[in-house]
């Protein structure tokens, strides 16, 4: 079965690629115009709307390694072309062309686009969706590491730590394996007790982080009810050789070094990164040494790419490697403290992907990606003696994840001005085998196609539909509808409305895995029911440049989700070593909350404030009726940043507050023999980081101090019960922070040559 499902896989894309790769070669070419930087160089993923008349829709172009792009329309055209730290042009095209563009350095309010929901560069207030972009610049004035760092700071992200499976995250109430995490489309693979560990997704050559909040199932399947997190790598290139290199040292323990070096001549592009992080361990107490609450940890990465533009077209191809070794170090056993039992756990992520995107001739645009993931984990068990330090295996237990996915969008701009069409498919195979899987192997196989219409009775106004519809060799699958919409009454003004359904079948590890150690006794359930969801949204935003120098925006959200079955863990049995959780469909979930921020910008100085109310309900058979009622926390947040751009001097103060947070539990009833759920607190902590970046030699050399976690927090007290998840520790305190810390990273940055 698993080899005719890979047989099918492989002649299926073989078969698409080679059709494509042939259509893209084959149409005729428009006239050209090319996008310079100041000195004459070529721009890379320049951004180019062209229009006919002011009450048309535009049409989006993006430039290719020559700095170049088609023309889509007929002459003359007017054009507006935009690219980051750059100062737009807009001017009519007129004549034969070709046409030569130079854009002047220095933009004060440079426009944020979006790939992940259109698969076509969009701008940011053009979408019809609710979403959010973190560029390059907040990642590096934040000192962000990894996703956890990052995440860390933003409304509606609710983050959780454990000792053995890491760094996890909430958005809107909605977790676990209803986020999907993506690099550049491409599912993250990998999930322990239903998270992906935000500490093993290092930044180091990403260019930004797209977030789509609510139900993207339509698009993106299984894992998108509660949103897409999707990490861009850098890809855009001025020079014929660029670079960097970085060195990262934090008190708490962090030595991190990286580097990175890219290439570009003609049509061929091709990147090689990689780095090395180690972090030491902390404990929030004065225990022994070699017990950490925050486990040892390794990590070595590496990233190479290489990329072909074929007139209108480019294929490219990436592949990523990552280790991790994580130390889990035991207390030395009485009554003679001589020996102890110590855990390693061994990580492997192996990627490669393929990417063919472009316009096969004007208005037709395509984006296929395959790609192959592979997710190994080891845990070893040595039992170590104290005294002579000898050590001697007792376990040894290997688990491995393999999963093969391929997503195509066809995009057809049927009437510049009113309609366009997008369609694809999307298929993912996954396969799990080890000793802790059911029957040592498990196989799923995931195949849907979808189609959404945009349609724009007036400029002004977006109406997108969207159906998917699929088959699942382990379940039934339902259609999937989605309805968004968009309105701008005047250019700074937007609304969004939105509403989706969603759907998700187990996956593999809720289905059949088993994870049993000291700290989790966790198993799979074969019974469970496919979740379904439904979510609704409404926006208003507001961005205005009042003049040269002030720009001001502010936005308001709500949102509702209901999930039927939700998959949660459920106590079902108490042991005397430990608490036994299985997965189990709960009768319902649902949560629903607001977020307002505001950002003000006045030639140097940022400042980003912000609030949410979130309210979440679990809906349990055996909960009191008292008990089955939605409960709220909220955040808020503050951002203060100030550039001096005459000295290459930047100053960043990073504030987060997370309120009383209401969790629930289980515990086990010794007089009624069953599991009781109820429910419990966590407190209130506060947050704040401080950077001071400076920059010399042409902002080749970059030095950033920071100061973080500056209220020193640790754990935060629970009010009741071990823990909200599958913790047995009997802990009130609940790991959230390392400790005070201060950081400094140094960063060095070649350019040479010309394309």
């Amino acid at each position: 079965m698993a080899n005719a499902h890979k047989q099918v896989f492989f002649r299926f894309h073989l078969a698409l690629l080679i059709g494509w790769v042939w259509a893209s070669v084959s149409f005729a070419q428009a006239p050209l115009v090319n996008i310079l930087d100041s000195d004459g160089l070529p721009l890379y993923g320049a951004h180019l709307s062209f229009s006919k008349d002011s009450l048309e829709a535009p049409v989006y172009r993006v430039t290719n390694a020559k700095g170049e792009t088609e023309i889509p329309l007929a002459l003359p055209c007017s054009v507006e072309v935009r690219y980051l730290g750059m100062q737009p042009q807009r001017l009519v095209l007129q004549g034969a062309g070709p046409f030569r563009i130079q854009l002047q350095a220095d933009a004060v309010f440079a426009p944020e686009y979006v790939v992940t929901a259109h698969s076509t560069p969009t701008r940011m207030e053009e979408t019809v969706y609710q979403a959010r972009v973190i560029d390059r610049k907040r990642i590096d004035a934040q000192g962000a590491q990894n996703l956890r760092d990052l995440l860390s700071n933003d409304l509606n992200f609710r983050l959780s730590q454990d000792a053995v499976l890491g760094s996890s995250v909430q958005m809107m109430g909605v977790g676990g394996e209803n986020i999907k995490l993506m690099i550049d489309g491409v599912p993250v693979i990998g999930r322990l007790d239903g998270n992906i560990d935000l500490s093993q997704i290092n930044l180091q050559n990403i260019e930004r982080v797209e977030i789509i909040e609510g139900p993207m199932s339509v698009l993106y399947g299984s894992n998108a009810l509660g949103g897409v997190i999707n990490l861009i790598t850098k890809k855009n290139q001025a020079h014929q050789w660029e670079g960097h290199t970085t060195l990262f040292y934090e008190t708490v323990g962090n030595y991190n070094a990286d580097a990175r070096v890219a290439w570009q001549k003609g049509r061929h592009q091709a990147s090689l990164s990689g780095g090395r992080y180690f972090f030491d361990g902390f404990r929030s107490n004065d225990s022994l040494r070699r017990v950490q609450t925050w486990k040892p940890k390794e990590q070595y990465f590496a990233d190479a790419a290489y990329g072909l533009s074929i007139k209108k077209m480019n294929l490219r191809y990436q592949g990523q490697y990552y280790r991790e070794t994580m130390q889990f170090k035991g207390s030395p056993e009485m009554p003679f403290g001589i020996a102890a039992t110590d855990k390693y756990f061994y990580t492997d992520r192996i990627g490669n992907s393929l990417f063919l995107n472009g316009f096969l001739k004007d208005r037709h645009h395509l984006d296929v990606t395959a790609a192959y993931n592979y997710f190994f984990r080891e845990r070893e068990v040595l039992r170590k003696d104290l005294v002579s330090l000898d050590e001697t295996p007792v376990e040894t237990s290997t688990d491995r994840f393999d999963l093969w996915m391929s997503r195509g969008i066809y995009t057809w701009q049927i009437d510049t001005a009113k309609l366009s069409l997008q369609a694809g498919y999307e298929v993912n195979y996954e396969t799990g085998q080890g000793p802790r899987i059911l029957n040592q192997e498990q196989d799923q196989l995931d195949l849907a196609g979808f189609a959404a219409l945009e349609y724009r009775p007036h400029r002004k106004i977006s109406l997108k539909p969207g159906i998917r519809y699929g088959y699942n060799s382990s379940f039934d699958a339902i259609p999937i509808p989605s309805f968004h919409a968009r309105f701008q009454p005047i250019k700074f003004l937007t609304a969004r409305a939105s509403y989706a359904r969603g759907f998700r079948a187990p996956s593999l590890k809720e289905l059949f895995f088993e994870f049993v150690d000291v700290n989790h006794n966790i198993y799979g359930n074969p019974n469970l029911l496919s979740e379904a969801s439904h979510n609704a949204q409404v926006g208003l935003s507001f961005d205005k440049s009042l003049n040269k120098n002030l720009r001001f925006s502010a936005e308001a959200n709500g949102f509702y989700n209901y999930i039927d079955n939700q998959i949660r863990l459920t106590l079902v049995n108490v042991t005397d070593d430990s608490l036994v959780y299985r997965n189990e469909n709960i009768s319902y979930f649902r949560s629903l909350g607001t977020r307002v921020q505001s950002s003000l910008q006045w030639k140097g100085l940022q400042l980003q404030a912000g609030w949410s109310y979130t309210g979440v309900e679990n809906g349990l058979q055996d909960i009191p009726e008292d008990q089955n009622r939605l409960a709220f926390f909220h955040e808020g947040r503050l951002n203060l940043g100030y550039d001096l751009r005459r000295y290459r001097t930047s100053f960043q103060l990073f504030f987060k507050y997370t309120g009383r947070q209401p969790f629930l539990y289980s515990s086990f009833d010794e007089s009624l023999q069953t599991s009781v759920v109820q429910e419990g607190y966590i407190d209130g902590f506060a947050n704040m980081d401080a950077s001071l970046t400076q920059r010399f030699l042409k902002n080749r050399v970059t030095v950033t101090f920071l100061a973080r976690n500056l209220m020193n927090i640790t754990d935060v007290r629970q009010t009741a019960g071990a823990s909200g998840g599958a913790h047995s520790s009997g802990s009130n305190a609940l790991p959230t922070l390392w400790g005070r810390s201060f950081a400094v990273s140094l960063r060095y940055q070649f350019l040479a040559g010309k394309k």
